[in-house]
């Protein structure tokens, strides 16, 4: 049998080998959530989870991280609940806390905000 490489991997086939390698899209800016992208560009999943915040005083707080359950599922059924898992949660810490530019994020919620109140 063949050994599976211990990476994440999208449906798509994409091995991603780390954190930096998602694609990021600040798009539902209202919502205050960032989409996480597969780094395949045809890929037919293309979004693989997000990171919802709320901006508090100034401040952001992250009010949840997450991967969709395809994602989750198709790596816990290749690697193993366990190895699934803690890859997976890291590669969330990673996101939230070296890969997202929280003080672009801010400025651009804020320019939203005004936008929206005048």
């Amino acid at each position: 049998m063949p050994e599976v490489e211990e990476k994440i991997q999208c449906p798509c086939g994409r091995t991603i080998n780390d954190a930096s390698e998602y694609k990021l899209l600040f798009l539902k800016k209202e919502m205050y959530e960032i989409d996480l992208l597969c780094p395949n560009d045809t890929c037919f999943l293309r979004e693989l989870g997000f990171v919802k915040f709320r901006v508090e005083d100034d401040n952001i707080k992250i009010e949840k991280a997450s991967f969709y359950p395809p994602f989750v599922t198709w790596n816990v059924a290749r690697l193993g609940k366990e190895k699934a898992m803690t890859l997976l949660k890291q590669h969330l810490r990673d996101i939230v806390n070296k890969q997202i530019d929280w003080s672009k994020i801010k400025e651009s919620v804020k320019t939203a905000e005004e936008g929206a109140g005048s």
